[in-house]
């Protein structure tokens, strides 16, 4: 069953989509509540930004130090150079994250059809799993390398016939996507793992030399790292006193991390979000009685809906896992979707299991776009809410739940300004050389004041 060509009108959702998807992502990040990683990422782009030095790694993870390469510094150093503002790197991350979602939407059109592959990209750029990580955070960078990872297994499966020299050429770009999350979160074993069992399991076809110039590139990107290590050794251990008391392994023993870790693989595929991303503490004692029950009703409605979806997904997986004779009669398209399921499911056991603590959301979100295919599998199958009018009333849900995330939620709030916490740590680590005008400098005293009051 040879895929659908897609529409105008098919692309012409697929762009409302995304502008859609631009927009509140934009409205995420100018409400976030800056700190931890954040604080991280941005130290480095003004580093590079004052200095001219891009430093050869990345943020600090919780156990085993900072991750390798350059890549943290680039992305947000190199717009600030070009333009010296706090949103730059921010607009940088957007762009990405929609070539990251052009990436996923033709991966899609090479396994469904097309009225599947608009809901798939409804369901991927508008999901609050997505869009509640528009952060400027490393895991934010992560959607576009698994993305184009995943559109790379795609094509190198073992029963499509292409040419030596694109198979090669797939191959590279397969390893170099692995390469690109690396330099951001130590996540990325999860998806060599994942390509790992497909490849023992010969569902997929690689060409061995694209793979070594693959990782010889990488290596050669990671000279600086290398170079790095032998002045400075912290960088490849966290010497905190809560990380001496972790070990590999730690998921294995307590076995509740696993369950975890698959309930996450289940969630992915569904609308139940992360309670933090719903509403934030309850409001304050002075507010009248209407907006508490409104906010009670908001959590009641959200999570029985996300229940309802976790429903779905397990029933979709089910499905793919447990009934594959009859789904490969329907459409042999679905046997590399169920392959790529087990392989995701295997890979993400071994990771937690491997973990020094228990798994949370941001760090298994890199399996975030393959979780989706099973369900899409279902959509394929039982034309679930491809209807205009369905599809209309799921995107309108999902975008109000991003708009309350992003209005007031753990991460993010309308009070907070983003640019008004990045100029405060500009000012306060390099003063003057900000070159903050009048008026940002003034809201940054502000700040500042608040901030002392506070204490």
């Amino acid at each position: 069953m040879l895929p659908e060509k897609l529409t105008s009108k098919d692309l012409l959702a697929i762009c409302l989509f995304a502008l859609i998807s631009f927009v509140l992502a934009f409205y995420y990040e100018s409400n976030q509540i800056v700190s931890g990683d954040q604080l991280q990422m941005i130290e480095k782009g003004y580093h590079a930004l004052m200095t001219g030095e891009f430093l050869p790694y990345g943020n600090e993870a919780s156990t085993v130090g900072n991750v390798p390469g350059s890549l943290s510094s680039i992305v947000i150093g190199l717009p600030l150079i070009i333009f010296a503002h706090p949103l730059s790197p921010v607009l940088l991350l957007l762009v990405i994250r929609l070539i990251g979602y052009v990436i996923f939407v033709n991966a899609l059109t090479l396994l469904f059809s097309r009225k599947t592959v608009v809901f798939g990209a409804l369901l991927y750029v508008l999901n609050p799993w997505f869009l509640y990580d528009s952060l400027l955070y490393n895991p934010s960078y992560l959607s576009f390398g698994a993305a184009l990872f995943l559109n790379m297994l795609i094509r190198l499966r073992r029963d499509v016939e292409v040419s030596a020299l694109m198979r090669f050429s797939f191959s590279v770009v397969l390893v170099l996507a692995a390469g690109w999350c690396m330099q951001f979160h130590y996540s990325w074993p999860v998806l060599v793992a994942l390509s790992g069992v497909l490849w023992l399991r010969k569902a997929i076809k690689v060409s061995y030399l694209g793979v070594i110039v693959g990782v010889a590139l990488i290596a050669l990107t990671l000279i600086p790292y290398f170079m790095e290590i032998m002045v400075n050794e912290r960088i490849v251990s966290n010497p905190e006193e809560y990380a001496k008391d972790r070990y590999f392994g730690y998921g294995l023993v307590h076995v509740y991390p696993i369950f975890k870790a698959l309930l996450y693989w289940l969630r992915f595929g569904s609308l139940l979000v992360t309670q933090k991303s719903i509403v934030s503490a309850p409001l304050a004692g002075d507010m009248p009685l209407v907006f508490d029950i409104l906010r009670y009703t908001w959590l009641v409605l959200t999570q029985v809906i996300g229940g309802i979806t976790v429903l779905i997904s397990a029933y979709a997986n089910y499905i793919l896992l447990l009934k594959k004779r009859e789904l490969k009669e329907q459409n042999p398209e679905f046997n590399f979707v169920r392959e790529i399921s087990i392989a995701a499911i295997v890979a993400l056991i071994a990771a937690a299991a491997a973990a020094t603590l228990t798994l949370n959301y941001w760090q298994i979100i890199i399996l975030f776009a393959f979780a989706l295919l099973p369900v899409l599998c279902l959509v394929e199958r039982k034309i679930f809410f491809l209807k205009p009018k369905y599809m209309f009333y799921f995107a309108a849900f999902m975008v109000a739940m991003n708009f309350v995330s992003a209005t007031n939620s753990r991460k993010f709030h309308e009070s907070v300004s983003y640019v008004d916490q990045v100029n405060m740590f500009c000012y306060d680590r390099y003063q003057d050389k900000c070159a903050l005008s009048p008026d940002e400098l003034d809201k940054v005293l502000e700040l500042k004041a608040q901030q002392e009051a506070q204490k």
